[in-house]
């Protein structure tokens, strides 16, 4: 798998997260966000066409592209395609993301749509956009189920993240990764990376939950052992408790019962 990765960035931020109309992903271009003030200033363009989609998560779409090709840079290997398709989880494809009834696209004809506010940026290079082989490539996404955007729609829980790119299957060998840098970082101190990793029927390696059960066990057993220790030196002074009560209730019952014979 090719994944891209960011530091410092701060998607699990409340008013980012909130900042996108769920009714709008369902197919209702005019669906409002949770709060209005949270889209603003990407609810609608100068002409109050409102943007689709709407809010900041969209509007920060991550642009960066990348290229594997074999061999070495000034080499003209061959250029590996990653498969783009079931990038994204099915019930988002399938429940979250859906295309309005009537769309055509993002046309200045259909002025029923406007595409996110900074996307305007990329519009022209979309078209200039290619592979090393020559074929033409996308930097925007085509509707609202690219699977990119999807990707992108879903806030990270954490300012570390990855997100899928493509799946990729490469050979041992050298390998050249090329990367169109178009997404700014430096503003906000951020970082970029890219990685690779291998996949199993589990999943994807991720050392974040093996480090997190590691050191909340290790909590548990020295928790565990101090609780261990003070019993151990509490059981003395417990049992001497213990034989005191003992001894008061037998001398209490003995009591009662030379009461009860003095009586009769």
């Amino acid at each position: 798998m090719l994944l891209y990765g960011l530091n410092n960035y701060y998607q699990n931020h409340r008013l980012y997260r909130q900042s996108q109309s769920f009714l709008q992903l369902l197919g209702d271009v005019e669906g409002s966000c949770y709060v209005k003030e949270y889209c603003d200033p990407y609810n609608q363009d100068g002409e109050e066409v409102t943007y689709y989609p709407k809010g900041a998560i969209a509007n920060s779409y991550f642009t960066d592209t990348f290229k594997i090709k074999r061999g070495f840079k000034d080499s003209k290997g061959e250029e590996i395609i990653p498969d783009f398709t079931d990038i994204s989880w099915k019930s988002d494809r399938d429940s979250k993301f859906l295309l309005p009834a009537n769309w055509k696209g993002w046309t200045p004809e259909n002025g029923e749509y406007a595409m996110p506010k900074d996307w305007n940026i990329w519009t022209d290079n979309d078209k200039d956009a290619q592979n090393m082989n020559g074929t033409s490539y996308k930097i925007l996404p085509s509707d609202i189920r690219d699977e990119h955007l999807i990707n992108w729609m879903n806030p990270a829980a954490f300012p570390s993240f990855t997100k899928l790119y493509g799946k990729i299957k490469l050979d041992p060998g050298t390998y050249t990764l090329e990367v169109a840098y178009r997404y700014h970082v430096d503003a906000f101190h951020g970082e970029k990376f890219v990685r690779l990793a291998e996949t199993s029927w589990m999943g994807g390696r991720s050392y974040f939950l093996g480090s997190a059960y590691c050191i909340v066990g290790f909590f548990c057993l020295v928790a565990a052992a101090f609780f261990v220790v003070i019993s151990r030196q509490t059981r003395a002074k417990r049992h001497e408790r213990k034989k005191k009560i003992d001894e008061q209730l037998v001398h209490y019952k003995d009591q009662n019962n030379n009461a009860h014979s003095s009586t009769l």
